[in-house]
């Protein structure tokens, strides 16, 4: 089975023309946008007809069947797109989508457009016979290692040009979701006078956009910028954002300064930690300085801080998650355990720290 990516889709139109059945296959929306425009802009014309099918539980799949026995009023080509939401069509759609290849008529061009493609599908009667006809166009998102070019490249479609470090940024920010970055993309065109997006650029947008907040958080406590930590977990909470995805986060981050500094320590090598934490090149500097000025008290006291912040909000423990959290970004940028420890120990359930967490 040809397989092909929505980037080189147009010229594969171009020089093989439309086949009978195409295939559009992944979990990425802007992908499969792509996939989609380039599809209808090689076949537009005056005659084109277009008919979009949206499978659903009452789907008559006659359409099909009816659809190759009758010509479009004039007999041109016509594009026909059906969409899968689950990649299952069932017994009947798969009968249908089977009997649809063997019979198809020289005047359609069939585009089934689905989710991310797994084996099952793959290997299935109704997908096989379709492949026959026609490639695999695998509109499925980048693999983050592969997203800081697959940004350049599409920031160069709006006359952008990112400097050093923001492909990496915008990876963090985007994963998952290049929709919402390309819509972000046309938006600064608009509104850089020069053109080039710069990480200060971008911090002034940060402030305007919800989904940024998270990245920039953990940016604030790197730069040990306490008042800017306060500012974004606001921003976090006024959002409405899942308070266990944000511990989660800053757990995360603990997790990471207590295994770099233990390797720092024993100077063992720290590749294979910043792999496993998908940390960009660019970003090992800051993490390895961060992790050689904090103490192993401040990072034992974090991890205390985090245990009763889960405790508070997973068993009610009768403590505040926001307070002990502000403390948390206290201790995480300020470096002072004993003053932080000083002003919680009130509030202390003796609740001890987890070795298994700090030495990971």
């Amino acid at each position: 089975m040809q397989t092909i990516y929505p980037e080189k889709l147009e010229h594969y139109l171009q020089q093989n023309g439309a086949p009978s059945v195409l295939l559009v296959f992944g979990d990425d929306l802007l992908l499969r946008n792509d996939a989609l425009s380039s599809i209808r802009k090689y076949l537009s014309s005056d005659d084109l007809e277009r008919i979009h099918w949206l499978q659903s539980k009452d789907f008559d799949w006659q359409q099909l069947s009816s659809g190759e026995q009758s010509m479009s009023l004039f007999g041109n080509k016509r594009l026909l797109e059906l969409e899968l939401p689950d990649n299952k069509p069932g017994r009947d759609g798969s009968a249908a989508l089977t009997e649809y290849a063997q019979n198809q008529s020289e005047n359609d061009i069939f585009v089934v457009i689905g989710d991310r493609l797994k084996k099952e599908t793959q290997n299935s009667r109704w997908f096989k016979a379709l492949a026959e006809r026609g490639p695999l166009v695998r509109t499925q998102s980048p693999d983050k290692s592969q997203l800081p070019a697959f940004i350049h490249q599409r920031a160069q479609r709006y006359q952008l040009t990112l400097a050093t470090g923001v492909p990496e940024k915008l990876s963090d920010w985007f994963e998952g979701n290049l929709l919402a970055l390309d819509q972000e993309l046309s938006k600064w065109q608009l509104l850089s006078n020069d053109g080039i997006i710069t990480e200060e650029f971008l911090q002034t947008s940060i402030d305007d956009v919800s989904r940024f907040s998270v990245f920039a958080l953990q940016e604030s406590i790197q730069q040990q910028d306490y008042e800017g930590a306060l500012h974004r977990l606001n921003r976090l909470l006024d959002e409405e954002n899942d308070f266990h995805r944000l511990i989660w986060i800053l757990q995360r981050e603990v997790q990471l300064l207590s295994a770099l500094q233990k390797a720092q320590q024993t100077q063992a090598d720290t590749n294979a930690l910043f792999r496993q934490f998908m940390i960009w090149p660019n970003q090992q500097p800051g993490y390895h300085k961060r992790a050689s000025q904090l103490s192993q008290k401040t990072l034992l006291g974090a991890q205390r801080l985090i245990e009763r912040i889960e405790a508070a909000l997973k068993l009610d423990s009768g403590e505040s998650p926001l307070i002990l959290t502000t403390h948390l970004l206290s201790l995480l940028c300020c470096n002072n355990a004993d003053a932080i420890n000083q002003t919680l120990s009130v509030f202390s359930h003796g609740i001890e720290p987890n070795e298994q967490f700090i030495h990971l």
